[in-house]
């Protein structure tokens, strides 16, 4: 993979394969994935993973297929104790291409127009990691978390149920 402080270059060209002048047969890529790349994207709830996404384009003239496999490491904070994590996010992706009219996107299907000339994965690579993520992002064992944090939460949630609470929002429960 190329330099990222190329001057001039667009920041995700890193993430294109050209494929006219491609002959016909397997090609494979290898592309590296850290956490500037998701600094491209501002909606992206991830903000620390690196890995490489291996990348094998069967070309013909015809048509092309597209096998992604993402491997990449999280670094995420606990949801219970804010300790560090790490996570595996693993994706795999078939993409079929076809030439057409216009461009369409799909999710298993691309159809490309004819003033395409690359393959744009940065999109397809942000999707995959999303969706490899956990859905729960703590420990998989309470024990496991920071016991002081745990505690201070535990003393916060004690201290808010001791609290009186003022008699005229405890008469709108009964409505």
């Amino acid at each position: 993979m190329p330099s990222r402080n190329l001057k001039g270059m667009h920041p995700l060209a890193l993430y294109k394969i050209p494929f006219t002048g491609l002959k016909t047969g397997k090609h494979e890529f290898q592309i590296d994935v850290d956490q500037e790349f998701f600094t491209h994207f501002p909606e992206s709830e991830i903000e620390d993973a690196n890995g490489v996404v291996d990348v094998v384009l069967n070309y013909s003239e015809t048509n092309m297929v597209l096998h992604l496999k993402m491997n990449l490491s999280w670094k995420v904070p606990c949801g219970r104790c804010l300790e560090e994590l790490h996570f595996d996010l693993q994706s795999y992706e078939r993409i079929a291409i076809q030439y057409g009219e216009e461009t369409e996107i799909g999710d298993d299907l691309w159809i490309l127009g004819k003033n395409e000339i690359e393959l744009d994965l940065s999109q397809t690579i942000l999707e995959m990691a999303h969706l490899a993520r956990p859905s729960n992002q703590v420990h998989d064992n309470e024990s496991d978390c920071d016991p002081r944090m745990l505690a201070f939460f535990k003393s916060d949630s004690n201290e808010k149920s001791n609290k009186t609470i003022d008699p005229r929002w405890d008469a709108l429960k009964n409505l």
